[in-house]
């Protein structure tokens, strides 16, 4: 019988290597176990890593959809926020306009008018709202704060009217300057005249959230406010009974602008709602890609921990032998 032995230097080469391929093996059966996924992937898919490609493609696009969904919602729930305040400062001015209705007193008339004049400042002052930095009704103009202060537009408005004589010329001024390009849009409209695009929140699905700060409904909104304020300007000097017209005139508008303005407010809480059911859908799409994804990847801890105590038991025998080997000498066999 042929017996092959090896030198000293061969059988302590063999060991350490062996004692290495062992601690290695240790070492990935160990991280496999603690992060359950498998350390050879080429392996576990066959060497196909298509559906795997595709999975973390459409989670990374969803997870695009999650900063979108984000942001629209601050800005939906912003811009929310802004306008319903415009609309509660027009239906209390309002009220009050229509509780003091055939009534002239100086008083009512300061007080009424002094109250149209704060809420336009209120109103100017939320139109040119920012969230994260960015203007919200200044259109593509992010950056712009998308109104001049209340002090331009009175001034306008003033110069404008100066000479008439009655409530209905005055007013009829007014709504001309507003809907004038070279009035509002020349004089207090500082934003972008395009509106932002229109924002994925899905596959397929868009939300648009285009307010400006020069849209109809708010220019109304601010008419409304400024024919009251006009009633006690300075600069301009009206009769009592006149003040009063101008006052109720006021009133008048305001009912058009609560209108608008509800309308608004409807659109906005649809956009807000379309936003949420996006966000819901994409997290759950999320969540199903996510358990795919780990299934493919996962190794199995049963036979993880399996090969882990095999591969523990290997190398406690292998410090064994080396052991034994290191005290192996001629003296001792003799």
């Amino acid at each position: 019988m042929a017996i092959t032995s090896f030198g000293d230097m061969a059988h302590n080469v063999f060991l350490r290597t062996r004692t290495a391929e062992l601690k290695e093996n240790l070492a990935t059966l160990t991280e496999e176990l603690s992060t359950g996924k498998s350390s050879d992937l080429n392996a576990k898919l066959g060497g196909d890593y298509t559906y795997l490609s595709d999975i973390e493609r459409n989670l990374s696009r969803l997870e695009s959809y999650e900063i979108a969904t984000t942001e629209s919602s601050l800005f939906a729930s912003s811009a929310q926020m802004f306008v319903t305040n415009i609309d509660e400062n027009a239906s209390d001015l309002s009220n009050d306009i229509l509780a003091t209705t055939g009534t002239t007193s100086e008083n009512n008339n300061n007080l009424l008018s002094g109250q149209s004049r704060l809420y336009l400042e209120e109103t100017i002052r939320s139109l040119n709202g920012q969230v994260a930095g960015r203007s919200l009704f200044a259109g593509t103009a992010t950056t712009d704060v998308p109104l001049a202060d209340v002090d331009t537009l009175m001034s306008a408005l003033v110069t404008e009217v100066s000479g008439l004589t009655t409530a209905a010329d005055i007013i009829q001024e007014v709504k001309d300057w507003f809907a004038d390009p070279t009035g509002f849009d020349a004089v207090m409209y500082q934003g972008a005249t395009t509106s932002m695009a229109s924002v994925y929140v899905g596959p397929n699905e868009q939300v648009n959230i285009s307010l400006r700060a020069d849209d109809d409904d708010f220019k109304q909104a601010m008419q409304s406010f400024a024919i009251g304020a006009l009633a006690t300007e300075a600069g301009l000097t009206l009769t009592t009974a006149l003040e009063s017209d101008l006052v109720a005139g006021a009133g008048t508008e305001l009912l058009d602008t609560k209108t608008r303005l509800t309308s608004v407010r409807a659109n906005l809480g649809f956009t807000e709602s379309r936003i949420e059911e996006a966000a819901i859908r994409n997290a759950a799409a999320m969540t199903s890609l996510s358990l795919t994804k780990n299934e493919l990847t996962q190794a199995d801890p049963f036979e993880t921990a399996s090969r882990l105590e095999e591969t523990q038991f290997q190398l406690e025998a292998l410090y064994s032998v080396t052991a034994r080997s290191s005290q192996l000498s001629l003296l001792r066999y003799l």
